[in-house]
This record gives structure tokens, C-alpha cells and sequence, in this order.
């Protein structure tokens, strides 16, 4: 039997490697590679450059409770009506986040954006354990907000971040939680990796740090309203998890979106992601449609 250990920071690699391996124990086929699948292009975003009518960009040092520094910005909308606390995936650093900014400058909330413990400038090495206090870190500093910790909260997780926005959404007093390219479970998403017919050869030693975050159970308890974003032709997180949490979920406010020419980390680009983003808020949070969004 094939044993496969789990690294919590390396799992990443096996997610790209495991389709493809997939792939080849099915049978001979032809894998197509277009120009485009040889680059990891970001376009980015400096404090510096940052100018949105209605909008101030703060940088800040959020403190954890165990004493590391995470690199933050905090972009406040002049008549902000709510907060989102954005939770990013595996690699994601806030010069990367310029798609999202521009989403979420169509509506007038403040968004709180950190880089992870051992990520960017922030300080410290990345654990399971790590990034749960800088998420817990993050919610304290809008909390305690002297202006923004009177305003309705929201958490927005991608990929590895839905983890903690599920995670956090059940355990503080949010308004409601958007799980975007979401992970359900460890073992759902393992057992899509291997085909079933290999599934008694291949066996995932998970370490328990990982295998305790388990979003179908969270959103089984979570009666908040829940927005779940993915696609169809997500290579990462399949979107049959974000269904699998769509059918867990016990919130009577809850919806499903499929963007089906999106991938894993480009749906910031999509209207439809755009859209989605701004009926949630605006169902939900009562927020009033700005006259204005931000042109790059």
C-alpha cells in the first residue's frame, strides 16, 4: 500500500500533482498545455498606488497573541456600513489582491487584508495552529476598531482561507461568511484525488492539525447567511465541495454560484464574481449601492 504523509505547509504540491498523476493511472490520453498554463502572472497593487475615490488604504501591525507581527491593510470606505475580513489561500500575498480590491470597491464596506505569519513581511513560519491566531488576530482588530468595530462583520475565506473563515464564522458573533473555491473536508478532498479503483492501494496519513478542520461539519452548525463561490473547471478544490457544503449547510440564507470559465484563483476577474459579491452584501448587510467603483 502507497502511504502518503501529509505536510500541513507542503500539501499544496500534491494538489497539483495528484490530477495529473489521476490522469495518467486512467489510460493513455493526450493532456493539451496552452501557452497560458506556463505562467502564474499576477497583476499587483502597492499602497502607493492606491487611489479609490471614497476609500483610504491604512497599513497596520496586528499583533497575535503569541506575539508575531502580520502585515495588514486596512481600506476603509468614508461611509462604510460593514467589514469584510478577507482569509487568502495557500501563497496568497496582499500586492496580489488588486482583482479584489476592485470588487469590493463598488460597495461601501471596509476590508481588512493580512498577510499570514511567515508570509510577506509578516513575521514568524507558517503552522495549522499559527494562522488560526492570525485569524483570530484579524477579528480582534475590527472588533476593537473604534470606528469599524461598531459596523456588522463579514468573512470572506478562499481556498486554504475558507477553512478559517469557517472556522471563525463559528466561533464569533459574524453577520454572515463567504466561502469562496472552499475546501469542505480533508477526506472529501482526498478521496477525489485517487480514482476509485486505486482508492484500496493509496492510503493519506493526514495530520491531525489539518484533518480537525472539517467545514461540513461548521456549516452544519452555522445559521448564518452563506455565499459559496467556485467553478466547475476548479483544478484545485473540485466545485462538487462547494456543493457538498451548499447541501450541509443549515443557513436558510444560502446560495450557490458556479463560474464555470473560472479556475482557482482568478475568479476575482468575473462579473459574475463581482455580482455575486454585491447581491450578497446588499441583501444581507442592507448596504446602499455607491455611486462609484474603482478604474485601474
Amino acid at each position: 500500500m502507497l502511504k502518503t504523509v501529509f505536510n500541513p505547509m507542503r500539501s499544496v504540491l500534491l494538489i497539483f500533482f495528484l490530477p495529473a498523476l489521476t490522469v495518467l493511472i486512467n489510460g493513455c490520453t493526450t493532456i493539451e498545455i496552452k501557452e497560458k498554463d506556463a505562467f502564474d502572472a499576477h497583476r499587483t497593487i502597492t499602497p502607493a498606488e492606491f487611489d479609490i475615490p471614497g476609500y483610504r488604504l491604512y497599513q497596520h501591525t496586528i499583533e497575535t497573541e503569541d506575539g508575531e507581527e502580520l502585515d495588514s491593510w486596512f481600506i476603509q470606505h468614508e461611509d462604510a456600513q460593514a467589514n469584510v475580513i478577507f482569509m487568502g489561500g495557500n501563497g496568497f500575498l496582499m500586492v496580489k489582491s488588486r482583482y479584489l480590491i476592485e470588487t469590493y470597491s463598488s460597495l461601501p464596506v471596509n476590508l481588512l487584508l493580512f498577510d499570514y505569519r511567515g508570509y510577506g513581511m509578516s513575521s514568524g513560519e507558517p503552522s495549522i495552529a499559527g494562522i488560526k491566531k492570525d485569524a483570530q488576530a484579524a477579528y480582534n482588530f475590527v472588533d476593537q476598531h473604534e470606528e469599524a468595530g461598531k459596523l456588522p462583520v463579514y468573512i470572506h475565506g478562499h481556498s486554504m482561507g475558507s477553512l478559517l473563515a469557517g472556522w471563525l464564522a463559528g466561533r464569533e458573533s459574524v453577520d454572515g461568511y463567504v466561502l469562496e473555491s472552499p475546501i469542505s473536508s480533508t477526506d472529501d478532498w482526498t478521496s477525489g484525488l485517487v480514482p476509485r479503483l486505486f482508492r484500496p492501494l493509496v492510503r493519506f496519513d493526514v495530520a491531525e492539525s489539518i484533518r480537525e478542520h472539517d467545514n461540513l461539519d461548521r456549516v452544519a452548525r452555522i445559521s448564518h447567511p452563506l455565499l459559496l463561490i467556485g467553478s466547475e473547471n476548479d483544478p484545485i478544490t473540485p466545485f462538487r465541495m462547494a456543493e457538498s457544503l451548499y447541501d450541509a449547510s443549515v443557513s436558510e440564507q444560502k446560495k450557490l454560484i458556479n463560474i464555470s470559465n473560472g479556475g482557482h484563483n482568478d475568479l476575482p476577474q468575473f462579473s459574475e464574481y463581482r455580482d455575486a459579491l454585491e447581491a450578497f452584501y446588499l441583501e444581507h448587510a442592507g448596504l446602499e449601492q455607491p455611486e462609484y467603483t474603482a478604474e485601474y
